[in-house]
């Protein structure tokens, strides 16, 4: 019975030998937290617009809050009359994120993300992706999983249309031959 009680101690103090000290996970969480700047420099893109307010982060933000008051036809219009400088991609893909945005205006920002990615600084792209991209990718896979549903649920309320009405045609072929029936066992009782 010692032997165990020695065999379990030592395993216990050799295990909490393998764990990293605690200094250790401060330190590496302190380096992830300085790698992962939002903004690197003073500008989104990589290539200043001619516009310098919209080279700052706060000017989106701000922007991003102003056009969520804003309805969806409005917005479109102002989607419709924007070109295709980085700066106005970044607008169009701003003015499309509200959630009553429809479906493929939504999946058309996605492709404006693609292509204003590469003109923005690492910092900037961090944040089209973290508050941006993913959230409204998300919300795209959502919405397809809605239209799927509906469609299969229109699908099943078809089938079951048509099975009631086959079961109407059943019961009414049954009555039917229920008379036939009753007639031939009456006319047999006559006969008789």
């Amino acid at each position: 019975m010692k032997r165990y009680g020695v065999l379990a101690v030592v395993v216990g103090l050799a295990g909490c030998q393998l764990l990293p000290s605690t200094t250790t996970v401060t330190d590496i969480s302190e380096n992830k937290m300085e790698q992962t700047k939002v903004v690197e420099t003073d500008c989104v893109f990589l290539v200043e617009p001619m516009d310098d307010a919209r080279c700052e982060m706060d000017f989106w933000q701000d922007y991003w809050i102003q056009v969520d008051q804003v309805s969806w036809p409005e917005r479109q219009t102002l989607i419709e009359s924007l070109a295709d400088s980085p700066d106005q991609l970044l607008q169009k893909i701003i003015l499309s994120q509200p959630v009553n945005t429809p479906y493929k205006a939504r999946l058309r920002a996605q492709h404006w993300i693609e292509q204003v990615m590469p003109r923005l600084t690492p910092g900037a792209q961090g944040w089209l992706t973290t508050v941006v991209n993913k959230p409204s990718g998300h919300m795209l896979e959502l919405e397809s999983a809605v239209t799927i549903l509906s469609n299969i649920n229109n699908q099943q309320d078809k089938t079951l249309t048509q099975q009631e009405q086959q079961i109407q045609q059943l019961k009414a072929q049954l009555e039917a031959l229920m008379k036939i029936e009753s007639n031939l066992m009456n006319q047999e009782e006559t006969e008789q």
